[in-house]
Parts: structure tokens; sequence; C-alpha cells
């Protein structure tokens, strides 16, 4: 994992203090790779890169940053892993091509050398790169189909400036940017900026899956280059296999995902929580007991969380899958007030409309660092996919519903054709006891769970039109998937919209933000693009079971795996966020802030919101304010160190 920044010129000029400028941007982002670090300015000065380097595959290997050719012809800066580079790299060695390195990076560089952008179709991983082809001067930027990493850029001057992370772009161009308050409001909505976007006018994101190809002299194009096929599963479940078929399946493709993302050069971690996701990837990397390997169970509460007396608690039950499956596991503490300071600084951090969450990731990962290891698993994604949260569960009992009213509606309708029939149904509407119910996926929309207030709610601070654009960013579909809505029930239509706009841009942003702070990779197996294909297929029986039950199907897996006393607990949320200890509030001063900050007189929020934000009930909402307050001050001042 590593740091991307670089700077283009579209009009063919020469960058102005190239160098300078380029260096600055890339020891910016050190903490993204702490272990090697390079510039380069081609002879031309048409463009400038940068690249940070956390040494994973090949650590000991240090080529020069950022790595070009032989022939010097094409260099490439990249931030993420091939996972799948062995196989890439066999075949490049059969086609001809002498490795100087064994790293995935140079697999990368060689592979788009000789198939372009096509190769990014077939490859398995995580990344956002730039590729510069000199000869051509043609650049291109790009961001893997999850979205597990970010790459930002913005365009203006005559140049593209780009970087894995703002703070480099916003240092570059000083004082004249300004907070988009449309993006602001879907970030109080969302905990995420609009997809493509950030709360900083000018400055956007390359959407996941998609890639950015900039020529001298011609126009900045972005296009999609890759999508998800959840439909090549379809046919799969519409025979309705059995349940030993389908858990047998789902295992072939998480240990193929798993086994992939198992670092080979470096230490991990794999995250085991006492939950069914955690329990799943743990035990697969661990070749279910084949392969030694070390967990880690955080407790942010002083307590570990359980529902009642008479069910295991989150710890109980990590430890239950631990011993099953022979893992060295640990247990870190991140509740302290060590929080206080990194709280500080993301308070301050929210111009990728990332406002909570990426705090106890950072926490988890400063851990994780303390223990000499450089990467960690990380179960993110099952909730989405599989059903896990209860507001898609209520909203599947709702769809159920809805469906039952239709058959009795299509049924009356077909016996209405009869003269005794049309009497019937003519009665019954007349009754109100059958009404056609009014229910289309066309356009999909709902409310993802990760809706950080409602509308009303913020009705009472910000305008309620602004609000109402905010809303449809996300749980919509894509329009690229516009053919699979009739294709696809209810649960499939929400995991859908999960995968390709809630994972991509608010949870994985989450995550990448806080593990790479602390210096620390993150592997995600349940987002391998094999394995979201066929977790968005699931079929709703496999999502609920009867209706009742969350994420029924990882329950199956980890009642045949690990034991029903693990596999029938309780769901627990999560943890209280690290803003609520009271060192914090103490220490950041949040209602002074509130209470001077320019935010809410230069902005359109509503008169009032002061008070509103003050009043003991809403220290959510003045939390996510207060982000966007010290936000706004650090853009207004030009002060991001």
């Amino acid at each position: 994992m590593c740091g991307v920044a670089g700077i283009f010129s579209l009009t063919g000029k020469p960058i102005k203090d190239a160098q300078d400028r380029i260096t600055c941007m890339t020891r910016l982002l050190d903490h993204r790779g702490p272990d090697h670090w390079g510039v380069t300015v081609t002879g031309d000065e048409l463009l400038a890169l940068g690249n940070t380097r956390l040494a994973i595959v090949d650590p000991e290997a240090r080529p020069d940053l950022p790595l070009a050719s032989v022939d010097g012809c094409t260099i490439l800066s990249f931030n993420g892993e091939i996972y799948d580079y062995l196989d890439v790299r066999r075949d490049l060695e059969d086609a001809g091509v002498v490795f100087r390195t064994r790293t995935d990076t140079e697999v990368l560089l060689e592979g788009l050398r000789r198939k372009g952008h096509d190769i990014l179709e077939r490859l398995d991983g995580v990344w956002a790169f730039a590729y510069y082809d000199c000869d051509a001067r043609r650049l291109l930027l790009s961001r893997d189909l999850m979205g597990e990493r970010h790459l930002f850029y913005r365009i203006a001057n005559g140049e593209l400036i780009f970087a894995s992370e703002m703070i480099p772009i916003l240092v570059d161009y000083g004082l004249s940017l300004q907070l988009d308050f449309e993006a602001v409001v879907t970030a109080l909505c969302f905990n995420a900026a609009p997809q493509g976007g950030t709360l900083v006018e000018g400055i956007k994101r390359l959407w996941p899956g998609h890639n950015l190809v900039a020529e001298v002299g011609a126009a900045v194009r972005e296009y999609r280059y890759r999508k998800l096929h959840p439909e090549k599963w379809l046919d799969f479940f519409c025979a309705k296999p059995s349940l030993d078929s389908v858990l047998d399946t789902f295992e072939d493709v998480c240990n193929r995902a798993v086994t992939r993302r198992l670092p080979g050069d470096v230490r991990f971690f794999s995250t085991l929580s006492g939950g069914l996701d955690s329990a799943i990837i743990s035990m697969a990397a661990s070749d279910y007991g084949q392969r030694r390997i070390r967990t880690m169970f955080a407790l942010s509460t002083d307590t570990s969380p359980q529902h009642h007396s008479e069910e295991l608690s989150e710890y109980a039950s990590s430890q239950i899958t631990a011993k099953k499956y022979n893992t060295d596991h640990t247990v870190v503490r991140v509740n302290n007030e060590a929080v206080v300071p990194v709280l500080s600084r993301l308070a301050g951090d929210g111009f990728d409309g990332c406002l909570v969450g990426s705090e106890f990731f950072e926490m988890l990962g400063k851990k994780t660092r303390e223990e000499n290891t450089k990467v960690i698993l990380l179960s993110d994604g099952p909730d989405e996919l599989v059903g896990g949260y209860e507001v898609d569960r209520r909203a599947y009992e709702v769809d159920r519903m809805h469906q039952r009213q239709r058959a009795r509606f299509e049924m009356f309708k077909a016996i209405s054709t009869f003269r005794f029939g049309r009497r019937v149904l003519q009665w019954l509407d007349h009754a109100r006891l059958i009404i056609p119910p009014k229910i289309s996926y066309e356009p999909f929309n709902f409310i993802p769970n990760h809706q950080n207030h409602n509308p009303d709610l913020l009705a009472n601070i910000l305008p309620e039109h602004i609000i109402a654009i905010a809303m449809g960013n996300y749980g919509t579909i894509d329009s690229a998937y516009g053919d699979l809505v009739r294709e696809m029930d209810y649960t499939q239509l929400r995991a859908l919209s999960y995968a390709t706009q809630s994972l991509p841009d608010m949870s994985n942003l989450r995550a990448d933000k806080g593990f790479m702070r602390a210096s620390v990779e993150v592997r995600m197996p349940f987002q391998a693009p094999e394995m979201v294909d066929f977790l968005v297929a699931l079929t709703a029986p496999f999502r609920f079971g009867n209706g009742n039950t969350s994420k029924w199907l990882l329950r199956k897996i980890v009642e045949r795996r690990v034991g029903p006393e693990v596999s029938t607990r309780s769901k627990h949320g999560a943890s209280a966020p690290l803003w609520k200890i009271p060192a914090v509030n103490e220490t950041l001063r949040i209602e002074e802030t509130l209470g001077a900050t320019r935010l809410l007189d230069d902005m359109p929020f509503k008169s009032g919101t002061r008070e509103f934000l003050l009043r003991p009930d809403n220290a959510k909402t003045r939390w996510a304010v207060f982000t966007i307050a010290n936000t706004y001050e650090r853009l207004q001042n030009g002060i991001y160190s």
C-alpha cells in the first residue's frame, strides 16, 4: 500500500516549480508509505509524479520510485495490491518479459505496457494508480472496481493535479478553494460526499471501476472499464439449489478470495470480533486450522458486549473460534484517552466527506503497527451484501407484504374476466378490501443503513430543497446496471446498491483513511469482485431465512464450521463512537467552537442552528457539524499541517 501524487500539464506548457511542488505533495503522504519514496519529473516537465511505498510484496526491494520501464518510456505510481500478480507474471514471462524485481508493481507496469487498460478487467486486486506513456504524452488514472483505494483530483489552470488523499492537493492550491454546500449536506445525511465528489468545490474523486485519461491538448475523459456481474449467478439461484450446494459454493469462492489476500512476505492479523463475518475470514485464513495465524479482538468498551447473561459475550465467542482453529489470539483496547489527539486531527479533516468512524480503524491500525505488523484482514461487506442490518430485514418484510398484495390483486384481476368475478372484484374494491399495490422498482430507491441523520432532523438546520437533492446520492441503482432491475428481487437490488455506492465511497474510504494513517494495509476478502457477485445474487431466503434472521447463509456457514453457540448469537452493532469519551469533549471544546464558527454564518444554515446543535440530545449532529466547522476553518486559513 502506498501513496500517489502527481501534476500533469494539459496545455503542453512546462509545469512551474514542478520539482518542489511534487516533493512537497509526496512528503505529505509519508504515512501511506514510510518504507521508501521518490519523485520524478519528465524531461519536458509535462508530468511530475511521486510515490511513497509501504513495502508488502518483495519488501527488501528498493526500486526507484515511481517505477519506470527499462527504456524509460512508461512510468507507474502505484497504490494497491495485485493479488493474482504471480499468475499474471507467469503469462508475461511466457511472452518474453524479463523482470527486475519480485514486486506486483512491476507486473502491473509491464502488463499495462503490453495489454493497455484491457488487463484491468481480469486482475484480482485493489488499486489507485497513475500510468504515463511518455511518447504519447498520455496519462491514465485508475481506481479498482470496489473502490477500496481512492484517488482525488482537480483540473484547473491548465493542470490536472491528483493524490491518494486531499491534503496534498489543498496544500498545492492554498487559499483558493471553498466548501461545496450540497456535498456538505450529503455528508451530514450519509457520512459520505456524493459519489465522484468531495466537500471541496472543484476537487473530485475518481469513481470506482473507472479510468481517467488525460492527454496534452485534449479534453480529459473519465469512463467505466469494469462492472460487477451478479447476473452470472442468477440462473444458479433460480434453479433453487439445496442449502448444502450454496454453502459449498460460498466456501469455494470465499476460500479463494481469502487465500489470495494472505500476504506472503510480511506478518498479518485477521480481525476476530466474535461475530459471523470475522469468524468466516479467520477460519478460511487459517485453512481451517491447518495454518497458524494471528487474530485480533479489539475492545472499545470496558467490558465485552453481550445482549443478556445467557448469551456468549463478543470476546467469549471469538475465543471459541480462535481455539477451534488454533489461532494466536490477541486482545487490544482502543477506548483509552490516546484517541484524543487522533480525533482532534480528524475533526479538521472532513475534506473527503468522511465525518465519523475512521478513528476506530486508526487506533486499531496503531495497535497493529505496535505488533510489528503491516497488514490486517478486515471482514467489512457482509452487513451490506447479506442483509446484516435490521433496517434491511424490515424492508424485506414490507416488500413481502407488497408482493402478497400484488399477487392477490393479480388473482382477482384474473377471475374478473368472468361476470361473477367482476362483481366480486367491484365489491372488494368498493369496500377497500383490495387495493392495487403501488410498488415499482424503477427507479429503485431506498434509505441505506449509513444514513447519518434523517431528513426531518436535518430540516431543523438546513434548507429542505438541498436535503431532497442530497438524499438522491445513495440508495439507488447505477444506470450501468439498469438491465438487472427487472431480473432481481428487492433484496438483491439493495445489495447491488450497497456494493456499487455505499461500500466504495463510504465504508471503504473510512477504512482506508483510518488504517493508512497508521501505515497499515487493510485487505477485505468479502469485497473480492467474485465474492461480491455471488453475495449480491443471493435470493432473499438465503439472506433472511424465514424473514426473521439476518445473514442467514453466513449463520449456516458458522454453524457448520464453528457451532451453534456462535452462529445463533444476536448481532451487535458498532460500539459507541470514540468521540463520546468525556475527555474528548473537554479537550476539543466542541460547544465553544460551534458558538464561534464562521461556517454557520457563511453558509445557508437556518436561523437557530447554533441553539439546536447545543441541545443535549443532539450530540451526534453536533460532532458532525463540529468536524465540518473545523474543516471549513482550515480551508479558509490554508492551515493543513
